[in-house]
């Protein structure tokens, strides 16, 4: 596929029928077309691929990239507000509170399961014994 799918998406009179391509689709032949040095030297020409993203955002160094196709590839999000990280914050400190609670509960029952252990071997072996 790679390039050749790009010739082919760019191309109505190749379609089988009238589509619509999409604004995500759009933007998409456009960052491959912005990088496409980048795609044939750093990401193994994998055009068009599901990979092509993750390769020229995550496994390509951003300071390798030419500025039309760094200016192509979508801006990282801002933070989120603090209030959300917060709230989020606070929310994870709950559901970690849980979780150790309910692993403290769990040992609590195992250690109670090991002395009720041992008292049936002890009157096991003590009755054993007093059957010798």
């Amino acid at each position: 596929a790679g390039a050749a799918l790009g010739a082919c998406l760019k191309d109505p009179a190749k379609w089988e029928s009238q589509a619509e391509i999409s604004a995500g689709c759009k933007d998409f032949i456009a960052i491959n077309d912005a990088c496409a040095e980048e795609i044939e030297r750093s990401c193994s020409g994998m055009a068009y691929s599901d990979d092509t993203m993750v390769c020229l955002t995550q496994w390509t160094s951003q300071d390798t990239l030419s500025a039309g196709c760094a200016t192509a590839l979508p801006k990282k999000e801002a933070k989120e507000d603090a209030s959300v990280d917060a709230e989020k914050r606070a929310w994870r400190e709950k559901r970690k509170k849980a979780r150790q609670d309910a692993q403290d509960m769990m040992a609590k029952e195992k250690a109670k399961d090991g002395k009720a252990e041992k008292k049936r071997r002890r009157r096991r072996k003590a009755k054993a014994d007093d059957d010798l």
